[in-house]
């Protein structure tokens, strides 16, 4: 039987054309295995780019601070040292001092400094500053100078830090003595132990001011949170000039506010900008969970530069006072007073030198209102809030013009704002 002899011209027509199409598509499937060269590697955009490079630059100057304290077992009733909060901070110099919150370390007994390179640094509290949430912490021991090594501007000479050996309790420079020969096995070597390594440390670039930051500029995290490693958070200035409360109670001004993720454990390190200098410290969010909720703060650079400044020179702050102390907002509002309600004028202080009178009893128990500041240097006082601000922007030694309102009776008074730390006098050379 012969099948292609009962096929007609027609139906031998179309299976050549069957088997035509169906080796054109066997040859065009063999061409287009291979990936497209257009999909073979992703292209990154100018501005993912800059990203990239702000986080490889800046990150070495980011740190983990570990607040330790020392708690009791309930079991073996030995005393151990246990991590009680983490947050982050940087490298202010190349002298080994990191700045970060001062929340971050408080009521610490120990406190350690972790750097980008995952050298462990026992660190000392150089000061604080608790009416701003800054605290200066200092890691060492510091080695012999690093020409080659970055500085921040300062007079100092570049340092380099030495890593101590792990246990040491002792400084590296210190003479470590030599094991007694009876502790050896007979035959063997004392070996002295290796010199410790130098740590470099790279200092964070600071800009110039805050002053002209500006709503909707670019802002850029860099931190540890949840104690994880170096983790990087983008986001926007959502406004400027606001106020948080400080651990003290006093107000911090001209905090600014972004939408960059600042978790837990993003405290104290660094808000930078598009140039990838420092532009303020992130210390605190706005969410009833205590999740990041798309409201950070962070302290402007101005007010950290001046803090660190003293607390490096000094120790510790100088601030103007008035040597008052006053009525929460709460009770003055309470009594309908719209003011500030001097309780107390400390004797000798500027207040009490310029006749201010504090609350009294008298011989019934009942209470006497003392003065009340109405305004300062013409700006009106109502809440504490305006009083400090007009503090902040005043030194030690400036007068200040008060308004004061006494029973029925408003007047006005000069005082010369004092110092509430006065920095050492430098010895006077002796004959």
């Amino acid at each position: 039987m012969e099948p292609e002899a009962s096929q007609s011209p027609r139906e031998r027509f179309l299976s050549g054309a069957v088997a035509l199409l169906g080796t054109a598509s066997l040859l065009v499937g063999a061409v287009t295995v291979g990936p497209s060269p257009v999909m073979a590697k992703p292209r990154m955009t100018p501005e993912e780019q800059l990203t990239i490079e702000i986080f490889r630059k800046n990150t070495p100057s980011v740190v983990n601070v570990t607040n330790l304290a020392v708690k009791r077992d309930a079991f073996t009733m030995n005393m151990l040292e246990l991590p009680q909060g983490q947050g982050s901070g940087f490298i202010w110099d190349a002298t080994g001092h990191v700045v970060t919150n001062y929340h971050v370390i408080q009521d610490a007994s120990d406190i350690k400094v972790t750097l980008s390179g995952g050298e462990e640094f026992s660190a000392k509290v150089v000061g604080v500053d608790q009416d701003k949430d800054i605290a200066v912490l200092q890691i060492g021991p510091i080695g012999p100078p690093a020409s080659e090594a970055q500085g921040d501007g300062s007079s100092k000479p570049p340092q380099q830090l030495l890593a101590a050996a792990p246990g040491a309790a002792a400084p590296p420079s210190a003479a470590v003595p030599p094991p007694s020969a009876s502790s050896l096995p007979p035959g063997a070597v004392p070996v002295a132990p290796p010199p410790p390594e130098p740590v470099r440390v790279t200092p964070l670039s600071l800009c110039s001011s805050s002053a002209d930051i500006v709503v909707g500029q670019k802002v850029f995290a860099i931190g540890n949170p949840f104690g994880l490693d170096h983790t990087l958070t983008t986001g926007v200035v959502s406004g400027t000039g606001r106020e948080i409360q400080s651990i003290s109670g006093r107000p911090i001004q001209d905090v600014i506010q972004t939408d960059a993720a600042i978790n837990p454990g993003n405290s104290g390190g660094p808000l930078l900008d598009s140039g990838g200098c420092l532009i303020g410290i992130n210390t605190a969010i706005y969410s009833p969970t205590g999740a990041n909720n798309g409201v950070g703060f962070a302290i402007p650079v101005d007010i950290v530069k001046s803090s660190v400044g003293q607390i490096i020179q000094y120790g510790k702050v100088t601030r103007p006072i008035l040597g008052i102390s006053f009525a929460p907002d709460q009770s003055s509002e309470a009594l309908g007073i719209k003011g500030i309600l001097v309780l107390s004028a400390r004797e000798g202080g500027p207040a009490w030198r310029a006749g201010l009178k504090g609350s009294s009893r008298d011989e019934y128990g009942r209470l006497v209102l003392g003065d009340i500041i109405t305004a300062v240097n013409g700006v009106k006082i109502k809440t504490s809030s305006d009083l400090y601000r007009v503090l902040d922007k005043s030194a030690v030694g400036d007068t200040l013009r008060i308004q004061v309102l006494r029973e029925n009776t408003t007047f006005e008074v000069n005082v010369v704002l004092d110092s509430n730390n006065p920095p050492p006098q430098p010895e006077q050379p002796k004959a």
